[in-house]
């Protein structure tokens, strides 16, 4: 363990980002040596292709020569590998692997960490659980409050929307709680506390973060021990792979280096803690609202409030009551004056812009659409501008005028072949799922090969959201099978306690209408009963949408799609492997696929792969 908190340590002060070492992935203590990493992506694959092809004829080279008649260069690494077997040093020739240095990364996540840290402390603290456990965002995040993983984790804490669930944090389309470090400190503090309870070890309770508690309780039943190292060198579960294994050194070299961060980082001075003072909504406002009553600019609100989603920025949508809103810190006179403005403010609708927002689902026209909000749908089509209202597409987002407000001036261009009025066919009926799919495709192929001038999922230059974050390839429709009970197919991410809650019932209540013992797993694709009374079944789709474009939402305001490569499914390859192996999400996957396939893969199937980036996020203020 203290060969691995060491190199570790050498990761996160001696080498940065645009720097890797190359080591023996079992023995940290061989590193082959340092290279520095071409600017581009392409530049690095290649790279790292031809240094691990030399070491690996080096490597075999010492061994067919038995350590004799070396050349400079094979005794270079003759010397860094020690006395070794003809088998050891085949098997390291196969294992060399190149990791990236995290020196710049960990510093800012340092600056970073002292906002918070002092409460993150307290909270530890009051829970009675060790100091060192406040370091773990070190290696989850880098203290990024804004971070969020390619398969959707979000926050310090890096929580899934699952995990999210049971320890209570609210996650909608405008409130995102993963991402608030008071909150999701909390329930991290739970979430360790709960895995040292069930594993008695807190090198495993850690570990458990990362791999997963039932996980590490299998490799206990298994080896018959708590001990992290011999867990590491013997316990061999197909998911216990390198990032598992190095998880607890990982933390432990963060906190020894965070302990005394002088030490390796010279320049480094303890920034100040942010000072906030809170004020409970006692009624809903958006975040302009919010900001004209307090004299706050978007970008300090936001610096304040990282649980409110970048969707509350760009639309007009309400945060609700209740909502504890964060302001920089204020004596009691200043914080008085905010909750009487803000008791105080009426809402002008005259001047108010968006009533409501709604996502599409599959089937629904804009007849339908504007019937249920009330509205005309001439002033739905100008209010947003639809050039073409038969080719509204499940996900689209459109957005609801308020009361009293004018419509746009401009008229739209409405296509002539296109009813206006109550017979509008439905966009199922006008666009068919394989055409959608064929427009979807050809989009997706203009954005990676980068002739389209914007960024994945922002709003093409008509105002009109662009089809890259939409609904085509879910199964969201509701098929009801008696009075207030509706059949669905269970979608990607979904769990009882969504349904559950998007429906305004108990978990138990749906457990009982499909005969669910606790415990019980379900699974993508499985059909499963709802009972969803007819006030709630609007409300239903639209949470369901919402959560799904939310998550697609997020994952574009942080990646772009580069490429993509196609892969030929090798013996023993399972989807769920793949996507793990590569850092993809499920429904990223299936947006790829040429045609609709199952999770079932057979040898030589090929599949299309996305390549995905990490983008600074944009600032939306």
């Amino acid at each position: 363990m203290r060969t691995r908190v060491d190199f570790w340590k050498k990761v996160y002060t001696e080498i940065s980002t645009s720097e890797a070492f190359i080591h023996d992935t079992e023995d940290l203590s061989v590193i082959y040596g340092k290279i520095k990493l071409s600017s581009s992506r392409r530049g690095r694959i290649n790279q790292t292709k031809d240094e691990r092809y030399r070491l690996r004829k080096i490597l075999r080279t010492i061994a067919d020569k038995g350590f004799r008649k070396l050349t400079s260069e094979e005794q270079k690494i003759a010397d860094i590998v020690g006395n070794r077997t003809r088998n050891e040093l085949y098997r390291m020739s196969n294992d060399i692997r190149f990791q990236y240095g995290l020196s710049d990364r960990y510093y800012e996540g340092l600056i970073r960490s002292y906002a918070y840290l002092e409460y993150i402390e307290k909270i530890f603290e009051d829970l009675g659980l060790p100091h060192e456990l406040t370091y773990l965002p070190h290696v989850e995040s880098s203290f990024n409050y804004e971070a969020y993983s390619k398969v959707g984790a979000a926050g310090i804490w890096q929580f899934m929307r699952s995990t999210a669930r049971l320890y209570k944090l609210k996650v909608t389309y405008i409130i995102d709680e993963r991402r608030d470090p008071i909150k999701a400190t909390k329930a991290a503090a739970r979430f360790l506390k709960d895995n040292y309870k069930m594993l008695n070890s807190w090198p495993l309770a850690l570990t458990a973060y990362n791999h997963g508690p039932l996980s590490m309780k299998r490799a206990i039943n298994k080896l018959g021990t708590t001990d992290i190292n011999t867990i590491i060198d013997k316990y061999e579960g197909r998911r216990f792979g390198f990032a598992s294994k190095n998880f607890y050194a990982t933390f432990m070299a963060t906190v020894e280096i965070s302990e005394d961060p002088s030490q390796y980082f010279p320049k480094f001075k303890k920034p100040a803690t942010y000072r906030f003072s809170e004020i409970a909504l006692d009624k809903p406002f958006t975040v302009s609202q919010l900001a004209k009553v307090t004299g706050l600019s978007k970008s300090t609100i936001r610096q304040y409030n990282h649980s409110i989603r970048r969707s509350a920025y760009k639309n007009s949508l309400y945060l609700p009551r209740g909502f504890v809103f964060r302001v920089p810190q204020v004596g009691s006179k200043k914080l008085n004056e905010y909750k009487v403005a803000l008791n105080g403010f009426k809402t002008d609708f005259k001047e108010m812009e968006i009533a409501n927002m709604h996502i599409v689902s599959r089937g629904e026209n804009l007849f339908d659409i504007s019937r249920s909000y009330r509205v005309s749908m001439s002033e739905l089509i100008q209010f947003n501008q639809i050039s073409d209202p038969s080719k509204i597409y499940p996900g689209m987002k459109l957005n609801i005028p308020g009361k009293d407000n004018p419509v746009a001036k401009i008229e739209p261009k409405i296509a002539m072949n296109s009813p206006a009025g109550p017979s509008l066919t439905s966009a199922d009926e006008t666009l068919t799922r394989k055409t959608e799919k064929k427009t979807l495709m050809s989009r997706l192929k203009k954005i990676v090969s980068k002739k389209e001038g914007k960024e994945d999922g922002k709003e093409d230059k008509k105002g009109e959201p662009s089809p890259l974050i939409s609904l085509f390839d879910y199964e969201l429709d509701l098929r009801n099978v008696s009075k207030d009970v509706y059949e669905i197919s269970i979608e990607t991410e979904e769990t009882l306690g969504h349904f559950a809650e998007w429906a305004g019932v108990r978990t138990q209540r749906i457990r009982d209408l499909n005969r669910l013992a606790m415990g019980r797993v379900i699974s993508m694709g499985q059909k499963i009963r709802i009972p969803i009374s007819e006030s709630k079944l609007n409300d239903f789709k639209q949470k369901r949408n919402e959560y799904h474009v939310s998550i697609q939402e997020d994952f574009y305001a942080n990646y772009n799609i580069t490429e993509t490569k196609k892969y030929n499914v090798k013996r023993g390859d399972t989807l769920s492997e793949i996507l793990k192996d590569q850092g993809l999400p499920y429904w990223l996957y299936r947006k790829y696929q040429k045609k609709k396939m199952g999770d079932f893969l057979q040898v030589g199937q090929e599949i299309v792969l996305p390549e995905v980036e990490e983008i600074n996020p944009i600032d939306e203020s």
